[in-house]
């Protein structure tokens, strides 16, 4: 069972020495926070273990077919990580720095696109800190909603036991 303040971060990569420092970077950049960080090499062994943990964020390199080429690419990975459940940011990591990729992430449900240079752990963290941002958002609105809801299941409770003790009464009578 997840805390509501944990959050669960995956990495789709092919490369293990650039998954490892992400990670590490990850963790450095988040340890006040409760961020779980998974790896994987594959985005089929990311698919197994999506369905049971159901991450709030997974890094997924576009090219994950680079190393071995019966691996299944980035977008189809997202589009599946899309259907599996829509709640879950996806940010695309690409060595190419091409606007049509950017664009075809993007309309397969792609959070952001950070393409793969020396800055690329700072562009990351960036963006994690902006849906950390965007799923405490969520989370707060969601408490409001629920209290709001309960405040009218309680007004209508309360108007309809004075009707009932109005109207019972005068029909006995």
């Amino acid at each position: 069972m997840k805390k509501s303040n944990h959050i669960t971060v995956f990495i789709v990569e092919d490369n293990k020495v650039f998954t490892l420092a992400l990670k590490a970077d990850i963790e450095n950049t988040f340890k006040t926070m409760c961020v779980t960080v998974y790896s994987f090499e594959t985005g089929e062994a990311c698919m197994e273990k999506f369905k049971e943990i159901k991450p709030e964020i997974v890094i997924l390199d576009y090219h994950l077919d680079g190393q071995n080429s019966d691996a299944v690419n980035g977008i189809k990975i997202l589009d599946w990580i899309k259907k599996e459940n829509c709640e879950t940011n996806v940010i695309i990591l690409s060595g190419d720095d091409n606007l049509d990729i950017a664009v075809k992430s993007f309309k397969h449900g792609a959070s952001d696109y950070v393409v793969k240079t020396e800055t690329q752990f700072k562009k990351i963290n960036y963006s994690l800190s902006n849906i950390f941002k965007l799923i405490a958002t969520k989370s707060e609105a969601n408490k409001y909603k629920l209290m709001f809801n309960a405040i009218l299941i309680i007004i209508g409770t309360m108007v309809g036991g004075i009707i009932v003790y109005r109207i019972i009464p005068g029909l006995i009578n």
